[in-house]
Formats: C-alpha cells, sequence, structure tokens
C-alpha cells in the first residue's frame, strides 16, 4: 500500500475516505518467460476502485516502473490484469478508496498461467481495518 504521494503505508488501518495506491509486482525464479498470466486481487468490502487508469490521475509521477498489462478488466469486487511474467520484476499500480468502516478480510493475490496449471502463485492474504 501506498499514499497518493508515494509513501509507503505500514500496517493495516485506513481512515474511511483515504485513497490508497495498490502495487503488484511479479516476477519468475528461474530465468524463465511466463505468458497469458492473469493477476486477480480480490478487494476487502471495504474498498472501492477510484480510477483504473491510474496514468491519467495527476501528481502520480513518483511511479517510474508500471508495466503495462495486455488487458484488465475491473469488477465492483476485483481487478484483474492479463500480462506474462519474466525474470525482471513488473509492477501494475491501481487506486482504491477507504469507504465503508469496519474490520475486512482481505485475500490474496493471485498469479495464474491461464493454460498451464504449474505456473501459479498466491500471496499477501490479512486483514484490513476502515476507521
Amino acid at each position: 500500500f501506498y499514499s497518493r504521494s508515494g509513501s509507503m503505508i505500514s500496517g493495516n488501518t485506513f481512515k474511511q475516505n483515504d485513497l490508497i495506491v495498490i502495487k503488484i509486482s511479479i516476477s519468475t525464479t528461474d530465468n524463465s518467460k511466463v505468458e497469458n498470466v492473469a493477476i486477480t486481487d480480490m478487494l476487502p468490502a471495504g474498498f472501492e476502485i477510484e480510477n483504473s487508469r491510474i496514468g491519467e490521475v495527476a501528481d502520480m509521477n513518483w511511479i517510474k516502473d508500471q508495466a503495462v498489462e495486455d488487458y484488465m478488466d475491473v469488477r465492483d469486487d476485483r481487478i484483474t490484469f492479463f500480462t506474462y511474467a519474466e525474470q525482471k520484476p513488473r509492477s501494475f499500480y491501481y487506486l482504491v478508496r477507504a469507504v465503508s468502516t469496519g474490520t475486512f478480510k482481505m485475500g490474496p493475490v493471485s498469479a495464474d498461467a491461464m493454460y498451464n496449471g504449474e505456473y501459479h502463485s498466491y500471496n499477501g492474504a490479512q486483514t484490513v481495518i476502515v476507521r
């Protein structure tokens, strides 16, 4: 999690109406390139996607390593980036707003090769609190 100014947010507690930048990175561990990867981030119930095109948001010029996805699917409860993975890390960013107060479960980010089940990754499940 990052603030709009690029500062890393430590912890898992947010104020209602906070704007949060989420960074997801993917890379392979064996020098290979894996095609047709779907990276899905399920949002906790207290968050809503703010603007799916982060490059169009002013004051976000601190982001220097944003990868370009082949396709992006935005839903009410998740965002999915369709891309590839290689040894060099690829990073994707998007904005959410903390809209509802409470304690919410956040599932792990999943990355699955769509046509080869032996390539997958799941990481980052936690609880978030919106006050």
